[in-house]
């Protein structure tokens, strides 16, 4: 019976005993964000493109030049010089739409850096949750351990005393060697587990890590809104949705530069210039320019960058459908980790049960020894099953929130506070 005692604390040992070490989500995610290499390289990449608005500002802007010459000649009295400064207002239709492109390359860029900030809060939400999975197991593992060696004792006993037969006692000794084995196994599952976390950290990790909190309620994190209205809020919030709206206005704006590349361009000059041999001088001046043909350059080019606009709209299309069957799956992932929790919990009363009836019956001598090892088994795993249920939920919530853009820092905190 002391056996049935160490299972039923199974629980009890991975909801509370963990959750003494403070949970630190946040600063994972900081470290993560120092030391990633991939986060810091979209970080450059970023600001990199946005270097693309003042390059194209630069042709709806003046353009200012100046000039200063001094010429020297044998007789001193010949020497001249001159200086002068000319301004330049460029009229350009296609600058004016090229403009229009390079802000929406800029908030295609925006949204590609945030695409990266949100998946980087989510690899260290589920890298977090993994180490957590391991570290159940370990428990688990070692409970059952330490479960079968107090049985083994017990058989050995038993058989000393002439009551069980040398076989059963094998059959315990099997079951324990092969517990041993699979703990060496778990344990170096839980080592690669917190190794993956610590790569995007770049820090080593405290020996345990805070589990999800005995008083976490697994009603707290079903989603209340219907699968329309979720399709609603991705519609407006997916980062993929986002990224193609700015990518199609982008080549949109890319179609009306080459549209009107043809078009004439006009630019105004003020300059005013110096020399000691004319004294000042100023003039003003509209100049008018254009290509009437380019061998049908500018039209082949024009329909190449209205069939891209139009390319992108479709690829919108199927991004829609895409986003839509993702959270669609999520939504109905997250259902199941709620009903399978409900489920997994009778399930566990019911293993418990049978477990205590089937050790008093082999204690009357109705029962094989071998039937309490697979009792317990089912115990354990049920157990098992539970622990990374819950997991599965919040892994389910924060992946329905992905899916629709919604997931954010503040689901960070909100880990701080189940994780404790």
């Amino acid at each position: 019976m002391a056996s049935s005692h160490r299972i039923a604390a199974f629980i009890l040992t991975v909801t509370t005993a963990i959750g003494s070490h403070a949970s630190q989500f946040q600063d994972l995610f900081q470290l993560a964000q120092a030391n990633d290499p991939s986060y810091l390289a979209a970080q450059h990449t970023l600001e990199s493109k946005l270097q693309i608005i003042p390059q194209a500002n630069s042709a709806l802007s003046p353009q200012i030049t100046g000039k200063l010459n001094q010429n020297l000649a044998l007789d001193a009295r010949s020497n001249s010089h001159s200086y002068g400064v000319q301004v330049a207002m460029p009229l350009r239709l296609d600058a004016y739409y090229g403009m229009k492109v390079a802000e929406q390359s800029a908030a295609v860029a925006r949204i590609s850096f945030e695409k990266v900030h949100q998946n980087l809060i989510f690899s260290v939400i589920e890298r977090y949750v993994a180490v957590i999975k391991q570290q159940h197991q370990l428990f688990s593992s070692m409970a059952e351990v330490t479960a079968t060696e107090q049985r083994l004792k017990q058989t050995q006993q038993q058989v000393d005393l002439g009551i069980t037969s040398i076989i059963q006692l094998q059959d315990v000794k099997a079951n324990f060697q092969q517990l041993q084995v699979n703990l060496l196994q778990v344990r170096q599952n839980l080592s690669l587990a917190r190794a993956n976390l610590e790569n995007l950290t770049n820090q080593a990790l405290p020996e345990q890590l805070a589990a999800l909190g005995s008083d976490f309620s697994a009603d707290s994190l079903i989603a209340t809104n219907s699968l329309e209205n979720w399709f609603v809020l991705a519609q407006d919030n997916n980062l993929d949705l986002a990224r193609n709206g700015s990518a199609t206005r982008q080549a949109f704006h890319n179609y009306q530069v080459k549209d009107v590349s043809m078009y004439p361009t006009a630019s105004v000059t003020v300059a005013k210039n110096y020399s000691s041999a004319m004294g000042d001088s100023q003039t003003f001046s509209i100049g008018v320019s254009g290509t009437f043909y380019d061998g049908g350059l500018n039209q082949a080019q024009t329909k190449e960058a209205k069939e891209s606009w139009h390319a992108s709209e479709q690829q919108g299309q199927a991004l829609l459908k895409a986003t839509q069957q993702e959270v669609r799956r999520w939504h109905q992932a997250l259902d199941t980790s709620r009903q399978q929790i409900q489920a997994l919990v009778q399930l566990d009363l019911a293993v418990q049960a049978s477990l205590a009836g089937k050790n008093t019956e082999y204690e009357l001598g109705l029962r094989d020894l071998s039937d309490i090892l697979d009792a317990e088994k089912l115990v354990f795993s049920a157990q098992r099953s539970w622990a990374n249920a819950r997991l599965d939920l919040v892994l389910n919530q924060l992946r329905l929130k992905k899916a629709s853009g919604l997931l954010s820092s503040d689901d960070l905190s909100q880990l701080d506070q189940w994780f404790n």
